[in-house]
């Protein structure tokens, strides 16, 4: 024998569980995704910034190197006793027994003043 029931009722319908359970997964698979987006974007964005970072900083290593080296240079010659004349010579010093000409630009010409009557020139009636 079998039984047979109905799941219907003349007039209603029934609304199964299982596609509540559909929309319930959908919406956490769909939050959970938004989620991975939102942190891939984050740290692509991260990663871009300190890449950029790297550049400046290799950048500004580059420009201290540079420096350093004149530093090095500078110091040598302080240290040698070559950077003394040098520094001597700019500050207007020169050796016993040596002439010293100073070179500069010459001025230029000042603008000759008009020349004024003289009181005597000129007649005076009265």
């Amino acid at each position: 024998m079998k039984y047979n029931r109905v799941f219907v009722a003349s007039g209603t319908l029934r609304t199964s569980a299982f596609g509540m359970r559909h929309a319930v997964v959908a919406a956490v698979v769909v939050a959970a995704l938004g989620w991975a987006g939102v942190a891939f974007a984050q740290e692509s964005y991260i990663g871009h910034k300190l890449s950029q970072n790297v550049a400046d900083v290799r950048n500004q290593n580059v420009v201290l190197a540079a420096q350093n080296q004149g530093y090095k240079k500078d110091v040598q010659a302080i240290t040698s006793g070559a950077g003394d004349e040098e520094e001597a010579r700019l500050n207007g010093y020169a050796k016993p027994q040596e002439r010293l000409y100073l070179v500069t630009a010459a001025p230029s010409p000042s603008p000759t003043p008009p020349a004024s009557p003289s009181p005597s020139a000129s007649p005076h009636t009265h």
